[in-house]
């Protein structure tokens, strides 16, 4: 975009003008204002109301007039120099010996200079009004001055005398203000970028901003300030601080050109955290600025950068929205969980393995008052039991050998203000119990090696796969420790007892494993009953892995059933998994009932064969181990069929060794012919 100036012009004056165009790239506009005195001041309010130009220029008694008119852009005056006044008297010198200088509002400083020098008559005229001009020339013709020097309209009034008529401009001093003109609209092009950028920043930056001039008038007031104080900004903008902003205290860091730091303000009902300070430029008070922030943001960022830093990233990450489960002992659970969350009670959750009782605690601790606090987890099976002690605990340096310098604080210590999970609590020694409970009673902690107690602010989950109750009559686990603990009690069910939810998981976990399978082969993948019939000895955790295992193999094509019996097989815990349930009377836990209701013939297909029934003689562990036999035989025939009878591509194909497909072959009674 070029830049756009704004010339006023009268009568001849345009004819400088054109002289001055060539000298001037296509990216400099003129527009010419063709009015005299009073008449430019509707067309400049226009024009600055449509902010169309960078920059006026006027001259003499027109440009008096312009610059009045002026409000927010700049204005460039054309001044009369020397050289130029001296031209102009030259001309007019050719016609005789007295010359008049007829100017507008004030005389040219330097004119007596010139007489004195060149010893020439030349008489002086100042007019202050349009009307005036007439009479002007009328006394100066009648003294017998024929030659005037003057401005357009001056020449154009002696023109209508008889009068001759000499620029008191030059080109040179036109071009001279153009240029000047030029360059201030540059330079103000480049000041409202950096204007704009500033405000751009301003806007986006998350704390709040508010900017006072000296007096105290606010000139900016960004949109965070509007977000946290809820006022908007043209209610602010333009208006003293004071009157907007009572307590905001800006006016007493202007009075006083002093800082203030890290303030609690309340503003109606927020309570800001602000810092205040006053603004110098060049050594001069130009203003104050004001930056805040809503202070239930920074106790939260606090939160979040102690759990980063302090606590080494021990953060839940579950809630009880992301846990699945539709059927109602699950719901049922979950509702217990978020009621139990609200308590700063110890809670004992009960549970087999894989059932979720970590994320179950995550969720627990998430949905509690110290959720932006650390959630600390420590499986005590995990660690061995000579060092179990110093990571709950932990330990002074010179407890022991090989103790870190410095010492080293214990999960207890770390858990401060939030939560406390120990994962199978029922792995703890007698000894370690019994400072265990004592930190429980107490909420205080001595690290091994030390000497002073550490007060902790904690809320402990405990989790267990066992039965404590049991392990208290056998004098394996402490009665005193197992009360404190078992506060608020919840037990997770086995998977086998919400089979309903076994679909909705299975479905969950493709969809993190496989986005890009689409919803109906998902679907399809969730319903295949003997999944649903399936045991599952391991829980959701073993549910995971298989689906995990289902999501790699599948490719397009394969038959649902064939992809989960090649995921499911290489189970070690497979077996178990297929012991049958009576229910209502129908058998339970079987795997290739269809969906249509026409279960397959035992040992035709690719699933496991039906259990035996309540009133079978086969024993149990005498059918599992047919029927893995069964699948197993299922296996090779079918890998023999696809690899045209070769034990060598078959072997391949199934991925174990030549040899060990032959020994398998033999034990399942699998004649194969030469190869």
């Amino acid at each position: 975009m070029g830049v756009r100036i704004a010339i006023a012009s009268y009568g001849t004056f345009e004819q400088f003008i054109h002289q001055i165009k060539p000298f001037y790239s296509e990216e400099v506009e003129f527009v010419i204002l063709n009015a005299l005195f009073e008449d430019l001041k509707d067309e400049v309010r226009r024009l600055e109301k449509e902010h169309s130009v960078d920059v006026f220029v006027g001259s003499g008694g027109n440009g008096r007039f312009l610059e009045k008119y002026v409000q927010e852009t700049p204005f460039v005056k054309v001044k009369v120099t020397g050289f130029d006044f001296l031209l102009a008297l030259k001309k007019a010198a050719q016609y005789g010996n007295s010359t008049g200088l007829i100017t507008f509002g004030e005389r040219v400083p330097f004119v007596s200079s010139v007489k004195e020098l060149l010893n020439v008559e030349v008489t002086e005229r100042v007019y202050h009004q349009s009307s005036e001009i007439d009479q002007v020339l009328s006394d100066l013709y009648n003294q017998g001055i024929e030659d005037v020097i003057g401005t357009a309209f001056v020449l154009e009034r002696a023109a209508l005398k008889g009068m001759r008529g000499h620029y008191i401009w030059s080109v040179d001093g036109v071009k001279t203000a153009v240029d000047t003109a030029v360059q201030v609209a540059l330079a103000k092009r480049q000041d409202a970028k950096k204007a704009h950028k500033l405000a751009s920043i301003l806007q986006t930056i998350h704390e709040g901003v508010i900017v006072t001039d000296e007096r105290g008038t606010v000139n900016e007031f960004n949109t965070s300030a509007e977000k946290i104080l809820k006022i908007d900004r043209g209610d602010v903008m333009g208006r003293p601080v004071q009157d907007v902003l009572p307590n905001t205290r800006l006016n007493v860091v202007i009075e006083r050109q002093r800082e203030e730091y890290n303030k609690i303000q309340d503003v109606g009902n927020v309570k800001i955290l602000t810092n205040r300070c006053p603004i110098f430029s060049q050594g001069r008070l130009i203003g104050a600025l004001a930056t805040f922030q809503n202070i239930e943001e920074v106790s939260e960022a606090e939160g979040k950068i102690r759990r980063k830093l302090y606590t080494r990233g021990f953060v839940a990450s579950t809630h009880f929205e992301d846990m699945q489960g539709a059927c109602a002992a699950f719901q049922d659970i979950v509702h217990i969980g978020r009621e139990y969350a609200k308590s700063d009670a110890t809670i004992l959750i009960s549970g087999e393995t894989g059932t979720g009782k970590e994320l179950f605690a995550q969720s627990l601790h998430n949905e509690s008052d110290r959720s932006r606090m650390p959630f600390v987890a420590i499986n005590c099976a995990a660690v061995p039991p000579n060092i179990l002690e110093s990571e709950l605990f932990g330990y002074e340096e010179g407890a022991f050998t090989g103790a870190r310098r410095g010492g080293k604080k214990g999960v207890f210590e770390l858990a401060h203000e939030g939560t406390l999970f120990l994962d199978e609590i029922g792995e703890i020694s007698m000894d370690i119990q019994l400072r265990f409970l004592r930190a429980l009673e107490q909420r205080e902690v001595f690290r091994l090696g030390g000497e002073k107690v550490v007060p902790v602010d904690i809320r402990v989950i405990a989790a267990t796969n066992k039965n404590l109750w049991q392990m208290v009559k056998e004098g394996k686990f402490r009665e005193d420790l197992y009360y404190r603990l078992n506060v608020l009690a919840i037990h997770l069910p086995a998977l086998r007892d919400r089979r309903e939810d076994i679909p909705l998981l299975i479905s969950h976990f493709l969809r993190e494993f496989r986005p890009d399978l689409p919803d109906e082969k998902r679907l399809e993948l969730a319903q295949i009953p003997f999944l649903c019939a399936y045991r599952w000895p391991g829980n959701i955790r073993e549910l995971r892995n298989v689906v995990e295992r289902m999501a790699v193999l599948y490719k397009d094509g394969m038959v649902p059933q064939r992809l989960a019996a090649q995921a499911l097989s290489v189970n070690e815990e497979a077996d178990e998994g297929w012991a049958w349930d009576v229910v209502g009377g129908a058998v339970a836990g079987m795997a290739g009932a269809a969906a249509a209701g026409a279960p397959p013939t035992p040992g035709s297909g690719f699933c496991p064969a039906l259990p035996p029934s309540p009133a079978s003689s086969l024993p149990l562990s005498t059918w599992i181990l047919a029927d893995k036999q069964r699948r197993e035989r299922d296996e090779i025939l079918l890998a023999l069929r696809q690899c045209g009878g070769s034990r060598t591509q078959a072997a391949r194909f199934l991925g174990v060794s030549r040899s060990t497909l032959w020994r398998k072959m033999q034990a399942l009674g699998i004649l194969a012919g030469p190869e």
